[in-house]
C-alpha cells in the first residue's frame, strides 16, 4: 500500500473518526485504490477534511482490520499492480448510521486569523502584503471549486451529484467570504497609522 512516513503527525480521536468517515464516504460509490483516495483528498474533498498520505494508508489498514472495507489485488500488465479498496456491507451500515446522527459544532483553527489578531502591532504595509498573498491563494481555490461545480452540474442527477453539490456550495461560499474578508481587512489596515517604533520619542 505504500511506504508509511514516520514523520506524519498523529491524529486525535476526533480526527481519526472524521478521517474514517471521509474514507468510507469516498468508497461508497465504487472501489478505489490508495492512490485514488489520495487524489480525491488532494483535489475534491480537501476543503471538507485534510489528511496526509501516510494517515490515509494507516486508516485504510485500520478499516480493513475492522472489516469496514475489503481489499483485493489487481494485477496489471505493463504497469505496477494496485490494491483496490471497497466498502463492505458492514462499512456501509456504519457510514449511513453516522451520516444520520447530529453533527457537533466544529471549532475553527486558522493560522491566518491567529496572525491577523496581532496585525495592529506590525507595519501595516507588511500586514497588507500578507493579506494580498492569502487572498490570492483563496482566489485560486475558489476558481478550482467553481470548475468542479460546473463539472458536477452537468452530471446525471443521483446521490453522488447531490452530495457533491451540497459540499461544493459550502466551499464556494466559504472561499467567497474569505476573499471579501481579505478586501475588508486590507481597507481597514490602509486607514491604520503605522505603530511607533520602539524607543521613538513622542511629541
Amino acid at each position: 500500500m505504500g511506504t508509511l512516513s514516520q514523520g506524519a503527525p498523529p491524529l486525535s480521536i476526533g480526527d481519526c473518526v472524521s478521517l474514517k468517515y471521509a474514507i468510507l464516504t469516498l468508497l461508497v460509490g465504487r472501489p478505489l485504490s490508495g492512490y485514488d483516495l489520495i487524489h480525491y483528498f488532494d483535489g475534491s474533498v480537501g476543503f471538507v477534511w485534510h489528511a496526509t498520505h501516510p494517515q490515509i494508508y494507516r486508516e485504510l489498514e485500520r478499516l480493513r482490520r475492522q472489516r469496514l472495507v475489503s481489499s483485493r489485488l489487481v494485477v496489471q500488465h505493463g504497469r505496477p499492480n494496485k490494491r483496490l479498496f471497497s466498502l463492505t456491507a458492514r462499512g456501509r451500515r456504519d457510514l449511513l448510521a453516522w451520516v444520520a446522527t447530529p453533527a457537533p459544532l466544529q471549532t475553527m483553527k486558522d493560522g491566518m486569523l491567529l496572525r491577523a489578531f496581532s496585525y495592529g502591532r506590525i507595519d501595516p504595509e507588511v500586514a497588507r502584503a500578507r493579506l494580498a498573498e492569502y487572498r490570492h491563494l483563496h482566489e485560486e481555490r475558489l476558481a478550482h471549486y467553481r470548475g468542479l461545480a460546473d463539472a458536477v452540474a452537468g452530471a446525471p442527477p443521483d446521490a453522488a451529484r447531490t452530495g457533491a453539490l451540497l459540499t461544493l456550495q459550502a466551499g464556494l461560499l466559504h472561499e467567497e467570504s474569505y476573499v471579501r474578508w481579505c478586501d475588508w481587512a486590507t481597507s481597514l489596515l490602509s486607514r491604520t497609522a503605522r505603530p511607533p517604533r520602539r524607543g521613538a520619542r513622542r511629541r
